[in-house]
């Protein structure tokens, strides 16, 4: 069986005010088409599929093309809802979907869904989880004790629901943040303040492949079978270029095959540096005319008009700062960044010791810790 790993397509995307939907459109028929190339049987779509809860008109026909595409190829199909989709609005009509084996799991439901299928080593099961939150697990569980407040409890608490077959092949399907897996520099990504959705991949033993989604960059997450394969293109200048789409050879019971299939951009994302006299040059004009550009301006004075200069010859740009701002701004925007990676708990021990010259006791520290524990489980209620 051959199955392709796919996620956060974000369709309907704007980014710098700059509709994707002309570059979407274009890469998912590059999708298609090396699927088809490939003959893929199986394809999984890791969330994020629409970049909205309430995604645009164009970007559902956008899905509906694609899905369809698909099917003329007879693939399965598998879809689940992330963080910036609306599971309810992606599952409309999930149980006639089912019937013709495009299987969308928008929300958590009690239960881990699973779908059987047969390829010729014999049957394998595909079990997929929605993004989920502690909020979602705790209307599930009447036991006030017995309720979590980690999104690590919350996907070990669903897994327990599968009945797994050990000596069978489980693939499962997930949306979530796994510890380990490394963020691109200004990447798109969202995650919770201090890392609090992040959770461990020895949750995911067991199953003989977790196709993941969340992160933007394609990589291992912990083991070479717990992965993220990443967005089919950039959206911002942090991400690099280097897309593709994960493939699965999957054989008996404990042999597959992991592969890439690069993908290439209608226009990729640049910065470009310089003296605004060496952007007007024609070389350099032909060289990134069709890129989605970050121009930073070296020049120690501001161009006048610069902007509309410069896009009468890039007409896509979508930033423009000078190198001497940059600079000056620089300290700054790494305190902020030294600031986002920091938990709660870090930051209050901070502020403890910055007024009381003294770090907490362990009785505090252990108080602290709870009731922000408890502050986080309320906010997911």
């Amino acid at each position: 069986m051959k199955l392709a790993h796919l996620s956060d397509l974000h369709l309907g995307k704007v980014v710098c005010g700059y509709s994707m939907l002309e570059d979407q459109r274009e890469i998912l028929h590059q999708i298609e088409e090396k699927l088809i190339r490939k003959g893929v049987d199986t394809v999984v779509i890791a969330g994020d599929v629409y970049d909205r809860t309430v995604p645009p008109a164009e970007a559902v026909t956008l899905l509906n093309d694609f899905l369809s595409a698909l099917k003329r190829e007879n693939m399965n199909i598998f879809l689940i809802a992330g963080n910036h989709d609306s599971g309810e609005r992606l599952s409309f009509a999930g149980d006639l979907l089912d019937e013709v084996n495009v299987h969308i799991s928008g929300v958590w439901n009690g239960k881990l869904t699973c779908t059987d299928l047969m390829d010729r080593f014999g049957p394998y099961h595909v079990w997929s989880l929605p993004y989920l939150r502690p909020s979602a697990v705790n209307r599930f569980i009447e036991d006030e004790s017995k309720k979590v407040s980690t999104y690590e409890e919350a996907v070990k608490y669903a897994l327990s629901t599968a009945d797994l077959n050990p000596e069978e092949r489980n693939i499962l399907v997930a949306h979530q943040f796994v510890a380990g897996a490394s963020l691109e520099e200004d990447g798109s990504e969202e995650f919770a303040v201090g890392g609090l959705d992040c959770i461990d991949s020895s949750v995911f033993d067991g199953f003989d492949y977790v196709a993941l989604g969340h992160i933007h960059t394609s990589q291992a997450a912990g083991s070479q079978t717990v992965r993220y394969c990443g967005t089919p293109l950039a959206y911002s200048f942090g991400e690099k270029n280097e897309k593709s789409i994960t493939l699965v050879d999957l054989e008996e019971k404990g042999q597959m095959r992991i592969s890439l299939i690069r993908l290439t951009p209608k226009r990729p994302f640049a910065v470009l540096e310089g003296m605004f006299a060496d952007l007007l040059k024609p070389e350099m004009i032909e060289k990134h005319q069709q890129e989605y550009l970050s121009i930073i301006l070296d020049d120690p004075q501001d161009v006048p008009d610069a902007i509309t200069t410069l896009g009468a010859h890039y007409p896509y740009i979508m930033k423009l700062d000078y190198a001497s701002r940059s600079v000056k701004g620089e300290e700054a925007l790494q305190a902020a960044e030294e600031m986002e990676k920091k938990t709660p708990y870090d930051l209050f021990a901070e502020f403890y010791e910055q007024r009381n010259q003294q770090e907490m006791s362990e009785e505090q520290k252990e108080y602290v810790q709870k009731e922000i524990n408890e502050i986080w489980k309320g906010e997911q209620a």
